[in-house]
């Protein structure tokens, strides 16, 4: 598992099945386990109504735990709100080597294409990017890249899930929270997107000389593994989304390895975030490495992060 960036991602749908069986087909494997009390409370979900399956990657990079909810919880990014709109965690990221595949392995396997996927140049790097949706409203980008090939990448069809994405109100604000968490910038565009690339994020429509973004890319150690992006649109901002901190269905949180929970927590609480603290610091028996002195808080638009005591 990821020492650094976030290493797990938590999910609650009310289509496990479905999602579970999306996982498994990239290989990755799988371990069902009941949910106690103690791990209902803390992600918001009914201990009597859920079901827990983590889903590990077949490199074991990252996890996924797949809480099963109601049909009748909220979405936490409802599908008809516009692809910029801030608020919580916004997508996850995957590569794949070939997007024409990826796409028809996706339609069959629960997703629906929100953005067709377009080839498009950021700095020196060509990529071909779309995003794909779920009924919860989790919405998946997936990308192949052109040119440079990547080196010391490798993967079967589609990756581990690399980044997650969060819709902001302000990168800088957003970028100096998660430096708390050790996170720094390593990745940096203020413009316009070349090319095609406004199609990716629904701004073709926009005059040009107005539709430029604030893109930030965020890691302890300058890698896209476990990394968070951060996507502003200056000209044309949005109001954000409400997200309820606990429940609801879709992305519900990061959870991200950390040397020294106990001097972490404490930067929090003398910062300016300090109410940003959703649970405090304790030991909590959560599923696998999770299962250790950690806490949680809220980014300024509602993206959750639970951060834990990183096992050496």
């Amino acid at each position: 598992m990821r020492q650094t960036g976030f290493s797990h991602v938590v999910i609650i749908t009310a289509y496990a099945a479905v999602l579970g069986d999306f996982f498994k087909a990239l290989g990755w494997s799988s371990e069902t386990q009941s949910v106690d009390e103690l791990c209902a409370t803390f992600w918001g979900v009914k201990a009597s109504e859920s079901g827990l399956t983590r889903w590990v990657s077949p490199e074991a990079a990252c996890e996924v735990l797949l809480f099963s909810e109601s049909i009748d919880a909220p979405m936490l990014r409802p599908p008809e709100c516009p692809v910029t709109t801030p608020g919580g965690l916004f997508d996850i990221n995957m590569r794949t080597a070939d997007s024409d595949w990826a796409r028809a392995f996706l339609l069959e396997h629960g997703w629906r294409e929100l953005v067709p996927s377009v080839a498009w140049r950021f700095g020196e790097i060509e990529t071909k990017e779309g995003l794909f949706i779920q009924d919860d409203g989790i919405v998946l980008a997936v990308m192949e890249r052109l040119h440079p090939p990547l080196v010391d990448v490798q993967f079967d069809r589609m990756s581990s899930i690399f980044n997650s994405t969060q819709m902001v109100s302000s990168v800088e604000g957003t970028l100096a929270f998660l430096e708390l968490a050790g996170f720094q910038r390593f990745i940096d565009h203020l413009g316009p997107l070349p090319g095609e690339g406004p199609k990716v994020l629904q701004l073709e429509d926009h005059p040009p000389d107005t539709a430029g973004i604030h893109l930030s890319i965020a890691h302890p150690q300058a890698s896209m593994s476990g990394s968070i992006e951060l996507i502003n649109v200056p000209q044309h901002p949005l109001p954000p989304l409400q997200v309820p901190t606990t429940g609801g269905r879709g992305l519900r949180s990061l959870c991200i390895p950390i040397g020294s929970i106990e001097d972490c927590y404490a930067r929090w609480l003398s910062s300016p975030w300090s109410g940003q603290v959703l649970n405090q610091l304790a030991h909590r028996d959560l599923p696998g490495v999770l299962g250790t002195h950690g806490f949680s808080v809220i980014a300024p638009d509602g993206g959750r992060l639970d951060l834990y005591q990183c096992s050496e």
